[in-house]
């Protein structure tokens, strides 16, 4: 492991700098300059996040105006899935690993829990019950390993692939984005939003979201996410290598 656990603690960059260190974090994987990496980061602008092919949608550029008429200029990012919203009121976690993989696509789960059951573990060690992983059905960007409070989704997930350069070994970086502030209402407004100006009918809804700081409004999270990382770290340490 060639992260120092008292390193780990929340980074405020812009989106595009948030992003651009997830990057930097799987690059340092790929290039076997390590073998696990771990950043923790909220924005301090805003910006709608989306992968690169909603470019070809019609109606695009139309949607880019009109999202940024209201302050939320698109950005993109290597992922799949729907557009999500990044802004201080979101705190983005990404865990980086090198990994030997078989043919079985059961990696794939592997990496989805190695990142959601600590996290789940985290927010019941914070007081919070009924706390689990699984899709929300109405909520953005919607997948089988989201962090649910009460089946509605706290935390999305993600993850990417990559070779590790001279290895067979394989480079993943397993990403979740939890919405800690602000109301589901207004971060679901922008991506329904979007969807209008594309032309696409599909609506999400904010009763599917739930905000960390509507279960605990007293809670600090520059405080309480290093026990989250340190929990990831640990779990690493003990079980992948």
């Amino acid at each position: 492991m060639n992260a120092s656990l008292e390193t780990f603690e929340l980074q405020r960059p812009a989106v595009e700098a948030g992003l651009a260190l997830e990057e930097a974090l799987l690059e340092t994987i790929c290039q076997g300059e390590s073998r696990f990496g771990l950043v923790a980061w909220s924005p301090t602008d805003r910006a709608l996040v989306m992968p690169r092919r909603h470019e070809r949608v019609a109606g695009f550029p139309e949607a880019r105006r009109i999202l940024l008429d209201r302050g939320w200029p698109i950005r993109f990012r290597a992922t799949g899935g729907t557009p999500v919203p990044q802004s201080p009121a979101v705190v983005n976690v990404a865990l980086a690993l090198r990994c030997q993989v078989g043919s079985s696509a059961a990696h794939l789960e592997w990496g989805y829990r190695r990142l959601g059951e600590p996290w789940c573990a985290w927010l019941e060690a914070l007081g919070i019950q009924d706390v689990d992983l699984g899709s929300v059905p109405g909520a953005y960007c919607d997948g089988r390993f989201n962090v649910r409070i009460g089946g509605r989704k706290l935390a999305g997930t993600a993850q990417r692939w990559r070779r590790v350069r001279g290895s067979r070994d394989m480079a993943m970086l397993a990403h979740g984005a939890m919405q800690v502030g602000d109301t589901p209402e207004a971060l679901v407004a922008v991506v329904n939003a979007y969807q209008a100006a594309i032309g696409d009918p599909q609506r999400f809804a904010a009763g599917s979201h739930v905000a960390l700081g509507q279960v605990l409004p007293e809670l600090d999270v520059d405080v309480a996410l290093p026990k989250l990382l340190h929990g990831l770290a640990s779990l690493v340490s003990c079980c992948v290598f």
